[in-house]
């Protein structure tokens, strides 16, 4: 990693050089993971970080979190809203922009779930912390890591050297990130199509898959259980009804050998005191610790 560049960005201090333009100073998530989406969706960034774009010939360049262009916010009305209230930042316009287009270079499948995944998981957030919208940060956790990669007042760090080290740092999250909603997405449409012709009381996946934001989207609601291959050992059957869960006798006892004893299965490994989560060796003592909490009669067999 070179002082003034990152993969295939790099750092200039000549505008006729640059084609892409932000703002000098101290650097946030937004103009930093912007920079980072657009170093996705071009051949080459060469960067330009200045305090005013006044009087600088911006031709062919892409300009953002500055100027009060296309992909900038600081306008007096910010530049656009989402219908739930969060503003735009750089990240958001660039992302509403571009955002498709970079998935179908990515050979996304599910182009407008994983886009709207990412705006409504990751996207929104960076806007609403960069627009000090703190009310919409309550319950989520927003990237900003980044502004502690700033140089402390403490110390003698040149600001592209900074800089760069916080490209590196969000260009992993950003590709960690991307991989994570695209297998979010994936697993949601695995799971509602399961359930559409589902006629147990559960659902059985043989890997461990996110499951509680389809849960979200299912319309059968017969369904209380989803069984997953652990990634320890066994099997994971959780509840996916927020007022289900299993019986005291089973989440209460004093040890899991009282547990064991009680409902009969002996390779029962796990109880949730909370009653919301149990383990088991094979995926059959799974479905009979599921008939034993619906008080089925095969519940009561002893394996």
């Amino acid at each position: 990693m070179s002082l003034n560049g990152y993969k295939n960005i790099q750092l200039t201090d000549k505008i006729d050089e640059a084609n892409c333009v932000t703002h000098s100073g101290c650097f946030h998530i937004d103009d930093v993971i912007s920079t980072i989406f657009l170093s996705k969706i071009i051949e080459e960034v060469v960067l330009i970080r200045i305090p005013s774009i006044e009087n600088k010939n911006l031709k062919n360049k892409i300009v953002y979190d500055i100027g009060l262009g296309e992909f900038d916010h600081h306008q007096k009305n910010k530049n656009g809203q989402r219908k739930n209230g969060i503003y735009y930042s750089s990240i958001g316009l660039l992302w509403k922009r571009f955002g498709k287009e970079y998935l179908k270079n990515i050979k996304v499948e599910s182009i407008e779930k994983v886009f709207e995944y990412m705006d409504k998981e990751l996207i929104q957030y960076i806007d609403a912390t960069d627009n000090m919208q703190m009310e919409y940060l309550e319950n989520k956790v927003s990237p900003d890591f980044i502004k502690y990669c700033n140089p402390q007042w403490n110390e003698n760090i040149p600001e592209d050297k900074a800089f760069v080290h916080a490209l590196k740092l969000a260009d992993e999250f950003w590709n960690i990130y991307i991989k994570h909603a695209i297998a979010e997405v994936e697993a949601i449409e695995l799971i509602l199509n399961e359930a559409k012709s589902c006629k147990e009381c559960y659902l059985v996946f043989n890997k461990d898959l996110p499951y509680r934001k389809a849960v979200k989207f299912l319309k059968n609601n017969k369904i209380k259980y989803i069984i997953l291959k652990s990634r320890r050992e066994g099997y994971d059957i959780r509840t996916i009804k927020e007022s289900y869960k299993f019986r005291d006798e089973i989440a209460k006892a004093e040890n899991i050998n009282n547990s064991r004893n009680l409902v009969g299965i002996r390779d029962l490994i796990y109880a949730d005191t909370n009653g919301k989560l149990c383990c088991t060796k094979t995926l059959d003592s799974a479905i009979k610790l599921i008939e034993y909490n619906e008080n089925k009669e095969s519940g009561n067999k002893r394996l």
